[in-house]
């Protein structure tokens, strides 16, 4: 029960900060989406770099290329 009272204290709280600082939450968002997009990019081109050199294991392979 006081998980749920301090859950329902924090969200009220949020809310009224977020329509208290509604412009510093629009720069804040401003600002971390350009990082945010870039730390996702490096992320996805790193996955795809390293499914193209992995090699392809034994399951992966067809019995005709055996």
């Amino acid at each position: 029960m006081p998980s749920v009272i301090a859950g329902l204290l924090a969200l009220a709280l949020g809310l009224w900060g977020l329509t208290a600082w509604w412009w510093s939450v629009t720069e804040f968002l401003r600002g971390a989406m350009p990082i945010a997009l870039i730390l996702f990019g490096v992320v996805a081109l790193a996955a795809g770099v390293q499914a193209v050199r992995q090699p392809p294991r034994r399951a992966d392979l067809g019995e005709d290329d055996i």
